[in-house]
């Protein structure tokens, strides 16, 4: 399987094509500049706004760890704006690593609907619904959204088995709405073998 992963310097860019390569794969990073590559894996130096169709339609997979700046949060929407433009009508199938913002609570009600989202980070899953949104209708290509839990905590290792579920916010048995960045690195391998085609996954760890 060809894949790539756009932001791969990233924080959770830079797990995913870790564990891509643990379990086999040569991913292609995608990156704005190539001296951040740490991982001896091919690159693509382009921002994701000069990225054609004929870029992506060599791989078989484009994974987007793509984060906008909390100062442009409106750049989640541009890109998603420009995923649909290159990647309709072709065979590449695209895993955005999205945010928990949709994810349902309750029949008919999202996280976002809800007053659990702390102030601050209002306008960071306003954005990120927004985007996902656009991406919704689309039915010209593949694609799946890979939603985190309420909490995603960065270096610490392992939690435990991660658990999909669905559009639904998953908690454990704790009560927690939680997860690790590399447990939910290691969902995007999971899921890399499954269809989940026009799909929302939700992430947790139990």
């Amino acid at each position: 399987m060809n894949i790539a992963v756009i932001g791969s310097t990233g924080k959770l860019g830079n797990i995913i094509t870790e564990k891509l390569l643990e379990n086999g794969y040569t991913p292609t990073a995608i990156v704005r500049d190539h001296r951040k590559v740490t991982i001896g894996v091919p690159v693509i130096e382009k921002n994701i706004f000069d990225l054609t169709t004929e870029d992506i339609s060599v791989f078989d997979v484009v994974i987007s760890a793509f984060g906008a700046p909390m100062d442009d949060l409106n750049q989640f929407t541009t890109t998603t704006q420009h995923f649909i433009k290159i990647f309709k009508d072709t065979d590449t199938r695209l895993i955005v690593a999205g945010g928990a913002g949709g994810l349902y609570v309750a029949d008919g009600v999202r996280l976002i609907d809800t007053d659990n989202i702390p102030p601050q980070f209002v306008p960071l899953a306003e954005a990120e619904v927004a985007a996902f949104e656009l991406l919704a209708d689309e039915q010209r290509f593949a694609w799946t959204y890979m939603a985190p839990p309420a909490v995603m905590e960065y270096g610490v290792p392992k939690r435990g088995n991660f658990v999909l579920s669905g559009d639904k916010l998953g908690f454990n048995a704790k009560g927690e709405s939680y997860t690790t960045y590399v447990d939910y690195a290691n969902a995007f391998i999971e899921v890399l073998s499954k269809p989940f085609n026009h799909e929302t996954v939700g992430v947790y760890s139990n």
